[in-house]
């Protein structure tokens, strides 16, 4: 499926953790080479998470010791904003609202570029329901900001071994492919129990880091084709990392 993506692209990526914190390196690189080579479009990433960097954390994300006790979000935009050259805001709040997230799409921008002229990418690598409910939220009722903004929602969700990655489509009038809590719906049924926390999930599933950077992979995959040839080529990616099987389940 052929898009035109606006001369200003701006990324709204929510969670820095298991797949967001290897999602993050793979996209800055991507973004300081159309820096250079598609000089035509400007690119704005904000990166989202609420929570700060733990003990627990070291075994199985993209995180070092000297992280420790540092909020995840600044950490991956302070990193490789200074590693790639580009500029990556960063938000330390949990995002309880599509208002507050539809915010975001705004938040590195200033006069110098025209807010009728803009793409709107959403990822989400979250690993908790609510989260992905808000942004379900958000693009089921999706205004355009105001200018009527297309917006694309990739979101990432993975098991032990397994995932898969849904990219959601919409104009402001239309749905053109359904987002991963249609086509998966108990992604956004709110959670009953708590989340298992990451030392338990690492210490008994070693196998998750694996899963997590698979699954960061295969986001990196679609955004690639999408910002550099302005295409989206699959609707459903699923994946079996102990079994070694990848699948598109639905073919444009």
């Amino acid at each position: 499926m052929q898009i035109n993506l606006h001369p200003t692209v701006s990324i709204v990526l929510v969670g820095c953790g298991g797949t967001g914190g290897y999602l993050v390196p793979k996209l800055a690189r991507l973004l300081m080479t159309l820096k250079q080579f598609k000089r035509e479009t400007n690119f704005f990433l904000t990166v989202v998470d609420p929570d700060t960097v733990e003990e627990a954390n070291l075994y199985r994300q993209n995180f070092v010791r000297n992280d420790l006790g540092k909020n995840k979000a600044h950490v991956m935009a302070q990193r490789y904003s200074l590693h790639f050259g580009i500029n990556i805001g960063s938000v330390p709040e949990r995002i309880e609202s599509p208002e507050k997230l539809r915010e975001l799409f705004f938040s590195l921008r200033d006069d110098r570029y025209s807010y009728s002229q803009q793409s709107c990418i959403l990822i989400g690598c979250v690993d908790n329901n609510s989260a992905r409910r808000v942004m379900h939220d958000l693009f089921k009722n999706w205004n355009g900001l105001g200018y009527r903004h297309n917006l694309y929602y990739i979101d990432a969700g993975n098991g032990k071994y397994s995932g898969q990655v849904v990219t959601g489509y919409r104009e402001v009038n239309k749905l053109i492919l359904p987002p991963v809590g249609e086509i998966f719906p108990d992604a956004i049924i709110e959670d009953d129990e708590p989340p298992r926390s990451c030392v338990q999930n690492a210490l008994e599933a070693p196998q998750n880091i694996g899963a997590n950077d698979l699954a960061a992979t295969m986001v990196f995959s679609v955004l690639n084709i999408l910002l550099t040839e302005e295409e989206i080529n699959s609707h459903i990616l699923t994946f079996d990392g102990r079994r070694q099987e990848f699948l598109s389940r639905t073919q444009l």
